[in-house]
């Protein structure tokens, strides 16, 4: 090693600049004896041209390089010399600090003008960093390669159809199942709009429409429609688009998923036919026997039997509240069967107003109604499903409030229309219910002990929002409730 440094005898301008070369660059050169025992390293911070070499011991293998990769260093070093070719490694090593590390070597031979080898010149490169940096792209990559083929194993293998838009309506993503459905491959429909994967005209502005709703919105949009499918025709599909957001926060493109409810449909228009059908069979002897029942009250007034007239009384009220009930049952079938018509008439509120008195008088004679009403109006509804909508609340403000209690019932005109409201004294609706009232068959978790089977409300608010109003409800527990519904165009 000291032939090697001595033998270095360049000029001084040759000299300043290897020196500001090495000053300039990371890497850390060295030199090694031909057999690689002995390794010098150039210290950038020593100027003189022989002194700037810093000798290191012997087996700086054993003393500089981690562990497991001894064995791997040295075989590598050992090919090198039986080839005296260029080096070129990346291995571990312990820091000053005891810390691991990793540098990349590289090393060529120095032959002299005999072709003898002379030395070993060459640099290491701390590559800890740009390693660690490889080894967390590498490990994201994987676990985003992982994750894709379980999402591509799920909407492979999901019934659901599975999609994703663009902002332009082209599909980006389609799933097998979705495919299958439109009888194309990938390649036919990735990249085309709606009417190109076979949508109707309106079928494909209605979507477009909703992909603009989610793009503006950030907020995601249902519905329910029917498809033709290439193999098993025209099915009925429920879906939703959702909304994808970039880094930003804006809407980048918009996510799909459909589900077939063919037979669930199917299923429930059975079910709405067979309620249907009974609720009339059942409605037809139930009005007779009213009838009958009716014409049997005024025959015992003749006699001075109260048992007899008190009994015929409760039978009335009785069939009464059948026929309510079955009524609501038959409007809910032709509710969900798309048969639900609202024929508007007009006619006077009081008219209405006098025949809801007579009704609660009969079938709720242990609570006291107040009617208050400014003005006889006029108004353009359906007078029957109307009745309906009041008699259901009155019925639930009777359910929920103590014998003897005041039911009122009350309506103001303002810019909205007729406002009717319905106003009890009973025990009250916890908050975080109220916005579940109107579903169907919802059932408050005060009603374990009354009847019902939770439609009245829901086909109240059918009824209400078929003639284009609203209806909703104030309580406080304790305290009662206010049930409040809108006629909106009263001419």
């Amino acid at each position: 090693m000291e032939q090697i440094i001595t033998n270095n005898t360049n000029s001084s301008l040759n000299e300043l600049r290897f020196s500001a070369l090495i000053n300039a660059t990371a890497n850390v050169l060295f030199r090694a004896t031909p057999d690689w025992k002995i390794i010098a390293e150039f210290n950038h911070h020593q100027e003189a041209k022989n002194e700037g070499w810093n000798y290191l011991v012997s087996e700086w293998i054993e003393k500089y390089v981690f562990e497991d990769d001894r064995m791997f260093v040295a075989n590598a070093i050992n090919k090198t010399l039986e080839s005296q070719s260029k080096y070129e490694l990346e291995y571990r090593i312990i820091r000053a600090d005891g810390s691991i590390g990793w540098v990349l070597a590289r090393a060529v031979p120095v032959l002299n003008d005999k072709g003898e080898l002379i030395e070993w010149f060459g640099s290491t490169t701390d590559t800890t960093y740009s390693r660690q940096n490889r080894d967390d792209l590498k490990a994201a990559y994987e676990f985003s390669d992982k994750q894709k083929r379980v999402y591509e194993a799920i909407t492979r293998n999901t019934p659901d159809l599975m999609y994703v838009f663009d902002l332009d309506y082209r599909f980006t993503y389609a799933n097998e199942a979705l495919l299958e459905m439109w009888g194309k491959s990938w390649n036919e429909a990735i990249g085309k709009g709606l009417i190109e994967n076979g949508y109707e005209a309106w079928h494909a502005e209605m979507h477009e429409r909703e992909i603009d709703t989610v793009k503006t919105t950030g907020k995601p949009v249902r519905g329910e429609v029917s498809f033709p499918h290439a193999v098993m025709g025209r099915r009925t599909y429920d879906y939703i688009f959702t909304p994808i957001f970039n880094d930003e926060g804006v809407v980048e493109a918009v996510a799909g998923t459909t589900r077939d409810i063919s037979e669930i449909r199917e299923q429930d228009q059975r079910k709405n036919d067979f309620i249907g059908m009974v609720s009339h069979e059942l409605k037809t002897p139930l009005t007779s026997l009213l009838a009958y029942q009716q014409l049997l009250s005024t025959q015992v007034l003749k006699f001075s039997d109260q048992a007899i007239s008190k009994a015929v009384d409760q039978s009335i009220k009785q069939i009464r509240k059948m026929t309510t009930l079955i009524t609501g049952f038959l409007s809910l079938s032709r509710l969900e069967s798309g048969k639900l018509i609202i024929e508007k008439n007009h006619f006077q509120l009081e008219k209405l107003f006098e025949e809801i008195r007579e009704e609660v008088a009969i079938l709720h004679p242990n609570h006291n109604f107040t009617f208050c009403q400014d003005e006889n109006y006029k108004i353009n509804a359906d007078y029957l499903k109307i009745y309906q909508v009041i008699m259901n609340l009155i019925s639930n403000a009777v359910k929920y409030s103590a014998l003897g209690t005041e039911i009122k019932i009350l309506t103001k005109i303002t810019d909205d229309g007729l406002i009717i409201e319905v106003v009890d004294e009973g025990v009250g609706i916890f908050k975080e219910e109220i916005p579940k009232l109107f579903n169907r068959f919802y059932r408050a978790s005060s009603n374990n002990l009354i009847s019902g089977f939770g439609i009245g409300l829901f086909l109240c608010k059918q009824i209400v929002t078929g003639h284009g109003g609203k209806i909703w409800v104030e309580s406080e527990l304790d305290k009662g409730s206010t049930f409040k519904f809108t006629i909106p165009n009263l001419k």
